[in-house]
């Protein structure tokens, strides 16, 4: 989350100011501070797919400072994975600098033609001013909530939305006009990729994508977006296929101590099965361990049983969440975390994922009927 202090420019006027401070650069020069309070002995810089770029330590004044070429502007970010560090940008030959003001994660970032139009939402005073709301309002309303108290819960959801669904409106409103102004067809292509829209669907995506690599040439960044948006396509034909109705795909996977499990055997073995897709890393799928623990408690005897499939790909955090958690159903863990072609057979793009199949082997519930206040109800109306 980032907070801008200047008033906000049009993206024209954006741009002519960092052409004219960036002009013939051919190597990106990046400058990172950190507030006093945030100590990290390194900070990593990740390419759009997430790998490593480099690492660099702190200079002597406390700065990271990354020197390098890219052969084009794309999405970019600096991490420290210890801190839950992770600021995203537009990475481009040009004098950049990020300056992080504090825990909270305000950050002000200078430099760089693309990132000054794609990211200039940031800059309108009303963005700056909601989102801080948004975060004050958020901390007021969930801070020592009970949590079990659904009316309490739901009223702050409420209130938390009401501001959030403003700062969406006003960054989906400015890149829309990104894409439809007269900028640089990359800066198009970037914004295009980051609308939260559903007009916005997979086949607008990529036949804008299609038209921007014409006028740019060569892009890699868009070629590996487009490749994304296709499987994207691809999972959400298969998740059609594992709908309330359908009968349920078989997943196997070993527990820590190296059992096989399938799926298919639990399903013959109880009245009613939950399949849980999850990962250490998520927290909304920890957050609804509680609610899984209350749902095995009450209704485990009566003929419920619960699979938890991990898409870790590290093993030992699995395993420590495991520990943490104390959940007592069985877990077990696939390799190739979204890749996984028992994955790809639910069409899961996001988790937590859920269903719950009956003996007879159809879904028979799934997803958000299977969250929070919702299982409880879910499982009642099946299990007596």
């Amino acid at each position: 989350m980032k907070k801008f202090t200047r008033s906000f420019i049009l993206p024209g006027v954006i741009a002519l100011f960092a052409i004219s401070c960036n002009k013939g650069k051919s190597e990106y020069h990046l400058t990172a501070t950190l507030p006093a309070n945030i100590k990290a002995d390194s900070l990593y810089l990740l390419d759009y797919k997430g790998d490593k770029i480099g690492g660099v330590a702190a200079d002597k004044e406390g700065k990271f400072v990354f020197v390098g070429k890219t052969t084009e502007a794309a999405p970019a970010g600096i991490s420290n994975e210890k801190l839950h560090l992770y600021i995203p940008f537009i990475l481009e030959n040009a004098d950049i600098s990020i300056d992080v003001k504090d825990t909270d994660m305000n950050t002000d970032i200078k430099g760089g033609e693309i990132q000054s139009i794609v990211y200039g939402y940031e800059k309108d005073p009303n963005y700056e001013k909601l989102n801080l709301e948004r975060r004050k309002v958020s901390k007021e309303q969930f801070t020592n909530l009970d949590m079990t108290d659904e009316p309490k819960v739901e009223e702050a959801r409420k209130i938390v939305n009401k501001v959030g669904d403003q700062v969406y409106k006003i960054k989906n409103d400015y890149l829309k006009k990104v894409v439809a102004d007269d900028n640089p067809p990359m800066a198009k292509a970037i914004a295009s990729t980051m609308i939260s829209d559903r007009d916005y669907t997979a086949e607008k995506i990529l036949a804008r994508l299609d038209k921007y690599k014409k006028e740019i040439g060569k892009s890699d960044y868009i070629t590996y977006y487009e490749k994304m948006m296709n499987e994207f396509k691809t999972m959400e034909d298969n998740a059609k296929t594992v709908t309330v109705g359908s009968d349920f795909k078989d997943v196997m996977g070993k527990t820590r101590n190296g059992e096989e499990i399938k799926l298919s055997d639990l399903v013959a073995k109880n009245k009613y099965t939950i399949l849980e897709f999850w990962a250490s890393w998520c927290g909304p799928c920890r957050g609804e361990i509680p609610n899984l623990k209350k749902a095995y408690a009450k209704y485990h005897g009566k003929g419920l049983e619960i699979l938890s499939v991990s898409l870790d790909s590290k093993n030992a955090a699995w395993i420590k969440a495991l520990d943490d958690e104390k959940t007592v159903w069985p877990n077990i863990n696939i390799e190739g975390e979204f890749q996984n072609p028992q994955v790809v057979n639910y069409g899961i793009t996001g988790i937590p994922a859920s269903y719950l199949i009956d003996q007879n082997g159809k879904i028979v519930a799934s997803n958000y009927d299977l969250r929070e206040f919702d299982l409880d109800r879910t499982l009642s109306k099946f299990i007596k």
